[in-house]
């Protein structure tokens, strides 16, 4: 029976397509294949925050039984693959990674309370938190806003199980970390060397992280040359690879328009780039490439990392079919597994330590850890304490430990000290500003400048300069007569001129220019968290009135004495304190032994507590001054008013010779910044009362009875509301005062504590 013409023409088509279909498949097969159970390579690629769903992807490829054989990683790829390769399950990295404190960890500086002294009372000055360096007479600016020091802490203690090996093909799993060398823009292969070291290069992201200097050579993000590392992983003679590109696309137009937005999309065209070149590399029907959907997750947004190991997850279940042709037995997967994941063989003895990298510093201060860890048991916890209370010193841009095995058998524990190379010399500069709305305003600009390490003993040289309308000049010379500090020297100059206002009740009648000049030497001592200093000093005051009567008191005077100050200081901020204790004593006595005018002795106590609960936060403030029952010349007398200090009333309208003062603050942080932005926003409350006795200011007339009475001795109330922010400009708030006579005033202070 004859066939129509059409259906003939069809069976051909379809017969034509079976023979492609067979010869495509032999071809393939001819180009891909495979043993029966090939080595598997594993390409991790960067992406930073987004990098945590390779953890996801790892996940499947466990419940898969897909064992891999090699791993290359990029930027936080490296970190994942250099985890998992030093024998870190899936389910430990997730924990891992999940549980760390990730804005703490960006954070270089361990908490403000184990800063010592001397740099605590430095932060007590408002000032950017940022700094440019002078070294050898030339201004330099720090290499990254990161120096990562608590990082590389954190990749020491989570890969410590294989810390003493070097070459990368002895670890669990052969590993490979990608960098960028900046010097000459070519890509670094890692294969041997400290593993954090290799992870810390990889993902130096430039302008966030500080570059990482190893062997004579500075490294920063592979991203820039090879972000899906294909090439890589195939050197390490595997048969397929198994690739997770994160993507980093490009940023959209209305991104662009600050220099932070071009910097990170030319590493995005750069990245981009040089991973379409890895995807060509991939072998279409034999290697597998894993594509996360990430959605709104952000390189940055590592407090989301239990969502990115989501995206991972599906990403993988989505190709189970095809992971499954690599799968092994239970029984063999179990014994491959067994053989490489677990607590592996941290070091548990310490050998000799050795101290590298000094030039400036020296290196007695490094003793006590060497002591407490130099053929003992390995303390490690206690050796990061006292990394971390080294670095807290303000000298280095990063410390970490490494563990190089001995010929005797023992493991050298080296500490890298790598100080930091924009010093010795460090300039600050801030911005200082407050309005009452009352009358009373001041602004300046402040620069600071601190020579560090002027001696062996460690010996600084701190000037802080204030321009504006309350100009100020601060020097001082701090000699510690041995590296603990245990016992300094400091002279002195302290020079300044700020305005002053007299009230008389609630109505300003004068306004004064105080000059005043101090110079002086300080001998003191550190005990723990406590300074305590006393010295000699000569001072001179002159008051001119800028408005008022002619009747108010005018000229110079000598108050040179004898002053000495106790403090105590376990604040974690001053602009905003959420935990700890400061408190502070001091005295003054002029005496006319020393040529002053007049003998008193003006003692002052403050003492500021914060505990929070969450993200709220209580703050107490007390105050007491007092002269011993003499009066005080006006502008020693202890003043009363103004933002938290009497909310509600102009700044510094109460004066007298004895003071009371309690203050109760609530706040709640309504948003945190991360490092090295700041700490956060708050909203707050407070209510305070105060109390002043009877303020007098000496008439021109010198007669008793025409003193002028400026104040009547009695206890007021003042509360307030306020937005606060603690951020890297410095603190700043604007609040509404409330007095308990039913004023109201607005206040802003930006730079001021």
């Amino acid at each position: 029976m004859k066939q129509p013409l059409g259906v003939l023409f069809a069976t051909f088509l379809c017969f034509a397509a079976s023979l492609a279909t067979l010869f495509s498949a032999g071809v393939l097969a001819a180009s891909c294949q495979l043993p029966e159970h090939p080595r598997i390579g594993l390409v991790l690629s960067g992406g930073g925050a987004k990098g945590s769903a390779h953890i996801g992807v790892l996940k499947v490829l466990e419940e898969e039984r897909i064992p891999i054989h090699a791993i290359a990683g990029t930027s936080m790829g490296s970190l994942v693959g250099g985890a998992y390769s030093a024998g870190l399950s899936a389910q430990e990295l997730d924990r891992r990674v999940t549980q760390v404190d990730w804005s703490d960890l960006f954070d270089d500086d361990p908490p403000r309370k184990d800063w010592p002294e001397r740099r605590k009372e430095s932060s007590a000055v408002a000032k950017w938190n940022f700094s440019l360096g002078v070294h050898d007479g030339q201004v330099r600016l720090p290499t990254g806003a990161i120096s990562g020091q608590k990082v590389q802490l954190f990749f020491n203690d989570l890969v410590k199980g294989v810390e003493t090996t070097f070459d990368f093909d002895r670890l669990p799993i052969p590993f490979r970390a990608v960098a960028t060398n900046l010097e000459n823009g070519e890509m670094k292969v890692f294969d041997q060397g400290p593993l954090p070291v290799a992870m810390r290069a990889s993902m130096a992201v430039p302008g966030v992280f500080a570059p990482m200097e190893w062997q004579d050579h500075i490294y920063v993000d592979g991203g820039l040359v090879r972000n899906l590392p294909v090439d890589v992983a195939r050197s390490m003679g595997v048969d397929v690879i198994i690739a997770v590109n994160l993507g980093s696309g490009y940023l959209p137009r209305d991104k662009l328009g600050s220099i932070f937005g071009v910097t990170g999309q030319m590493i995005a065209i750069l990245t981009e780039q040089n991973v379409k070149v890895s995807l060509g590399e991939l072998r279409k029907g034999c290697d597998l490439l894993i594509l996360p959907d990430l959605g709104d997750i952000s390189s940055s947004d590592f407090n989301r990392a239990k969502e990115a190991i989501a995206t991972g997850e599906v990403a993988a279940s989505k190709v189970r079919r095809e992971l499954r042709r690599f799968s092994l037995s239970k029984a063999e997967y179990a014994a491959w597994k067994a053989e490489r994941f677990g607590p592996g063989d941290p070091v548990r003895r310490v050998g000799d330590v050795r101290i590298a990298g000094l030039t400036r510093v020296n290196s007695a201060v490094f003793d006590e850890l060497v002591e407490s860890q130099e053929h003992q048991p390995l303390e490690r916890e206690q050796l990061v304490d006292d990394i971390q209370s080294l670095y807290g010193r303000g000298d280095f841009e990063r410390i970490s430990y490494r563990f190089q095995p001995q010929r005797d058998g023992s493991d050298l524990l080296i500490v890298d000290a790598v100080e930091k190379a924009w010093g010795p010399g460090y300039i600050g500069l801030g911005l200082g500003f407050s309005n009452d709305n009352l009358g009373d305003s001041r602004f300046g600009l402040r620069a600071t400048y601190d020579q560090t390490w002027i001696n062996r003993l460690g010996a600084e040289w701190s000037n802080a300069l204030t321009v504006g309308n309350a100009p100020r000049l601060y020097s001082e010379f701090y000699q510690p007569l041995s590296l603990d500090r245990a016992l300094f020297v400091a002279p002195y100059v302290d020079v300044g001129t700020s305005p002053e206002s007299v009230f008389i009740g609630d109505q300003r009648v004068a306004r004064y220019d105080l000059t005043r000049l101090r110079l002086g030497a300080d001998l003191g001592t550190n005990i723990a968290d406590i300074e305590a200093r006393v010295g000699l000093y000569y001072g001179q005051s002159e008051m001119n009135l800028d408005t008022g009567s002619t009747e108010l008191p005018e000229g110079r005077s000598t108050d040179s004495g004898l002053r000495a100050r106790l403090l105590y200081d376990t604040l974690d901020s001053v602009a905003a304190p959420r935990s700890g204790l400061r408190v502070s004593l001091e005295t003054l006595s002029p005496l006319k032994a020393m040529g002053a005018d007049v003998d008193y002795t003006r003692a002052f106590l403050k003492a500021t507590a914060a505990h929070s609960f969450g993200a709220n936060t209580m703050a107490g403030t007390l105050k007491a001054g007092t002269s011993f029952g003499a009066e005080m010349l006006y502008q020693d007398q202890f003043p009363l008013g103004g933002f938290l200090q009497l909310s509600g009333y102009a700044n510094d309208q109460f004066r007298g010779n004895d003071m009371a003062f309690a203050g109760l603050a609530f706040y709640r942080q309504i948003a945190s910044l991360p490092p090295p932005l700041g700490r956060g926003l708050y909203l707050g409350a407070s209510l305070e009362a105060g109390w002043v006795d009877d303020g007098v200011l000496q008439s021109q007339s010198q007669r008793r009875d025409a003193d002028i009475t400026l104040n009547d001795g009695e206890t007021r109330y003042g509360g307030s509301f306020f937005f606060g922010s603690d951020t890297w400009l410095g603190p700043a708030y604007l609040g509404v005062g409330l007095s308990g006579e039913g004023d109201s005033t607005i206040y802003v202070l930006i730079g001021n504590h």
